[in-house]
């Protein structure tokens, strides 16, 4: 039964590494460079209780099976800035690596709309946070980071990104 909840959670991840600020559905499959790869699956899961914003983004990292999951909320949902739209919100996070070892991060994040490029549209998404999650040394250890290029086709996105984890990630996701 243990088994099939892990592969439940594995089907139900989310290959996000800087995520919009504003809360979709998305469901996708990752890739993360260096190292020998790492496949990411996950999804995210927007809410709105008492007409809040909110999501929860799950994703699921191999071979190692880190797990990681992220609650956020839309703080400020439509500044526009230059006649182009950004949003902001906040975010804790916690994660899990290797077997015993845990860590949370609280932050902000912040994503930009591009101008469409004909049928191509994108947002430009960047996070910080400040907590702590054991896995070497101390500065590492106290900042996350995230920034991401998010491009829409309807109804896919692709995602490159760059996190305090992976040197480069490329995201496909599937939103509805």
């Amino acid at each position: 039964m243990k088994r099939l909840w892990i592969l439940l959670w594995t089907l139900a991840g989310l290959a996000l590494a800087s995520t919009p600020a504003y809360p979709e559905n998305s469901a996708g499959l990752g890739y993360a460079h260096p190292g020998a790869g790492v496949f990411t699956l996950g999804m995210q899961l927007p809410a709105a209780p008492l007409g809040l914003d909110t999501g929860l983004d799950l994703e699921v990292r191999y071979p190692r099976l880190g797990v990681s999951a992220t609650g956020k909320i839309l703080v400020l949902p439509s500044l526009s800035v230059g006649g182009q739209f950004m949003a902001v919100g906040a975010f804790g996070e916690l994660r899990y690596a290797d077997p015993g070892a845990f860590g949370g991060y609280l932050g902000g994040g912040f994503s930009w709309d591009l101008p469409p490029m004909g049928p191509v549209e994108g947002a430009l998404s960047a996070k910080l946070g400040v907590g702590y999650f054991p896995k070497g040394s101390l500065a590492a250890s106290l900042f996350s980071y995230g920034l991401g290029l998010r491009l829409y086709y309807d109804p896919v996105a692709l995602e490159l990104a760059t996190n305090d984890r992976d040197l480069f990630r490329a995201s496909l996701l599937f939103l509805w």
